[in-house]
């Protein structure tokens, strides 16, 4: 029987990704990227797929057995993790898009983000230290003076230090407004830090020399919520080697990702923690947000990468399980029936497939757009910066959310064995199941779509997506994809119809009926865009199948071609999402037109 917990990367379908549907050679074009070629892509690609494999696979499972521990308020990492930090240091996969001025490999986003998925495939109790520690450089070289970026940011992209984000305390979570950590400062010019922060990944661990956190206080002019927020470098180590007055409370005990660490931190107990400010005071909040949005595409990209190991593991299982006699017209007598055989095994199979491959779809053209924003013609960059905020809230919540309902869906596949330890579907959907409540829960992430990006310069953002989702309005599309074009048009019109309703209900009797339905809009939202992505992929695969099979007999080739299987399925996926997973746009469309509000008048 197949107990395999090995990830194997889906490399034909990142090369189609990133070579194809988004062509990254286009972006050599862009000076940014002038040094570059398609060729330096792929193999990008391909490298970051084998290290994933070799490095991260191997200390998962027992990663996540061994779990992190807590000797004399110091973590202990699982046995494997401290050598995979610091060969993911040492190899570069921690500085892909990084500024090559300090360290960084200076690559496209798009690249990066098909390296991350096959990390946080491999391993995702590992591979969040990644998000903190480049997230946590980047400030540092948004905010920081010369001095910060040379002390801390080669250093945390080569892996020798790691870094945190120091947001959360005890009382005060999603509402940060409501911290209460304290910075004085100090005739030295630094600040002494106090105050207990918690849920801190990898606030403590010894895979790294230093520690760098990113930490919110407020200084004594700070002004009441959010806008008195300042943000501080507080290093576990100071610059002379000292240690800082940083200290382990516990670590907790967690339903998955035990290989991570998740931390309470207590700061200045002793009145000597020194914080170093980030540019200026009062103004932490707007930095945060820019770590915050690179790590919520980033936690995106752990649904779908979750998604891409169940679906894996779903496969490779269902084409070794035998179960019951074979029904196929040409087994042998006595044949036993793989289980991928069954009709309702195939189907979940597809519907993982497809929500996959979608998922994949809505992430990795996020990151094109990051990537035109930033870098494209000046002309262009604020349409695709438009595409890039409205598409992290829906990345972010229907990602995770997804991920989560197709490893559960996995586990369904293996049937018995999927509830063992023994099989990775059950270590699979505990680790996913953080991404929808950590980074923003989906509910917020669904707040964030509707009352702030869609009101945006009174929808500008909304606009762009019109004029993206034009494109099968621009161009002919072949006669066997037609007719799911023209579906997808339907749902299309219903997502903005309900777009107009939602904005209908706003404050009903002062009650924000708009709210209770936000959640509704982002998953309608996913599955519309996620349809619209593969159709894309579909266009190119049908091209391709074209070029492939002309003067061929199609059925031999599927027979004898790797190739032609591939095309060919992207063309049943895509065929099976707009015909059995896009429907469920239909359902919320309706809630939303409802719009009942009982759950606001109820007496809970």
């Amino acid at each position: 029987m197949w107990s395999s917990t090995e990830y194997r990367a889906d490399r034909r379908d990142l090369q189609f990704m990133t070579q194809d549907v988004f062509p990254s050679e286009q972006l050599c074009e862009f000076s940014q990227f002038a040094d570059f070629d398609a060729e330096v892509f792929e193999m990008a690609v391909t490298e970051a797929a084998t290290f994933s494999e070799e490095v991260l696979s191997p200390v998962n499972q027992s990663g996540d057995r061994e779990g992190s521990r807590n000797e004399d308020g110091t973590v202990v990492t699982p046995e494997g993790y401290a050598e995979a930090w610091r060969k993911m240091g040492a190899d570069g996969w921690l500085s892909l898009s990084m500024d090559p001025a300090y360290g960084g490999q200076g690559l496209p986003e798009l690249i990066a983000t098909a390296a991350r998925e096959t990390q946080l495939a491999a391993n995702q109790g590992f591979c969040i230290a990644n998000v903190l520690t480049t997230g946590a450089a980047n400030l540092i070289l948004a905010f920081g003076t010369k001095e910060q970026k040379q002390v801390y940011c080669e250093k945390m992209l080569r892996g020798e230090w790691s870094g945190t984000m120091c947001l959360t305390e005890p009382q005060a979570g999603s509402a940060v407004g409501e911290i209460t950590s304290t910075a004085s400062k100090q005739p030295e010019g630094h600040y002494l830090i106090k105050g207990t922060k918690v849920f801190i990944t990898y606030g403590e661990h010894d895979m790294a020399d230093n520690i760098v956190h990113l930490l919110l206080a407020r200084t004594g002019s700070a002004l009441e919520g959010t806008k008195g927020i300042s943000l501080f470098i507080v290093p576990k180590a100071r610059a002379d080697g000292t240690l800082n007055d940083v200290t382990l409370v516990h670590i907790e005990s967690k339903m998955g990702l035990h290989g991570s660490p998740t931390c309470m931190l207590s700061f200045g107990e002793n009145a000597n923690c020194h914080g170093y400010l980030l540019q200026e005071e009062n103004t932490g909040m707007a930095q945060m947000f820019q770590m915050m949005n690179e790590a919520r595409l980033y936690v995106a990209l752990q649904g779908l990468g979750g998604a891409a190991a169940a679906l894996q593991n779903a496969w490779a299982y269902a084409n070794e399980r035998s179960q019951g006699p074979s029904a196929h017209p040409d087994a042998e007598p006595g044949a036993r029936a793989l289980i991928k055989e069954h009709p309702d095994v195939r189907r979940m199979l597809m519907h993982m497939k497809a929500v996959t491959e979608g998922l994949r779809g809505l992430c990795y053209a996020a990151a094109w757009y990051a990537d035109w924003a930033r870098h494209g013609p000046e002309a262009s960059r604020e349409h695709y910066q438009n595409l890039l905020d409205l598409h992290i809230p829906i990345c972010k919540g229907f990602s995770t959310d997804q991920g989560f309902e197709v490893g559960v869906m996995g586990q369904q596949v293996l049937g018995g064995v999927g509830y063992l330890k023994d099989f990775p579907l059950e270590q699979n959907v505990r680790d996913q199941k953080i991404s929808s409540i950590y980074e923003g829960t989906n509910g917020i992430q669904a707040l964030d779509l509707v009352g702030r990006k869609f009101t945006v310069d009174n929808g500008k953002l909304l606009e762009s997506l019109a004029q993206e989702l034009g494109h099968f309005d621009e161009c002919e599309s072949a006669p066997e994809l037609q007719r799911l074009v023209n579906e997808w048009k339907a749902y299309r019109t219903l997502m903005f119809d309900s777009m107009a309703n939602l904005r209908r209900l706003g404050e009903q009797g002062g009650k924000p009926g708009y709210v209770l339905y936000a959640c509704n809009m982002l998953a309608l939202m996913g599955d519309v865009l996620s349809a619209f992505y593969l159709l894309r992929q579909a266009e190119v695969a049908q091209r391709k199948w074209q070029t492939l099979t002309a003067g061929k007999d199609s059925d031999t080739l599927l027979e004898s071609s790797e190739e032609a299987r591939f095309l060919w399925n992207k063309l049943r996926t895509v065929e099976f999402h707009i015909s059995s997973v896009l429907p469920r746009a239909l359902s919320h469309a309706r809630i939303i037109e409802n719009a009942n509000l009982a759950p606001l008048d109820a007496l809970l």
